[in-house]
């Protein structure tokens, strides 16, 4: 399903930020270090399973858990 990277980014963001507008840009930084730029994907980004992965290892490396039980964001 298209789109399921720029939800996890978007979630990975809003969670690693809690909020604070001023984490965005650090933040937004951190995951273009790591290989993943933000402002690359929206909603009709084709998944890429690579890239997934590497959201998900960078979320596990900063203590984040994506997925819950109420997330509407697709299968990752």
């Amino acid at each position: 399903m298209p789109g399921n990277i720029k939800a996890m980014i978007d979630r990975l963001i809003e969670l690693r930020t809690k909020g604070d507008k001023g984490l965005v840009a650090p933040t937004k930084i951190k995951l273009i270090m790591k290989g993943v730029d933000p402002d690359m994907f929206d909603s009709a980004s084709p998944d890429n399973p690579v890239i997934i992965q590497r959201i998900i290892t960078m979320a596990k490396e900063m203590g984040l858990e994506l997925a819950s039980s109420d997330e509407s964001v697709g299968h990752f």
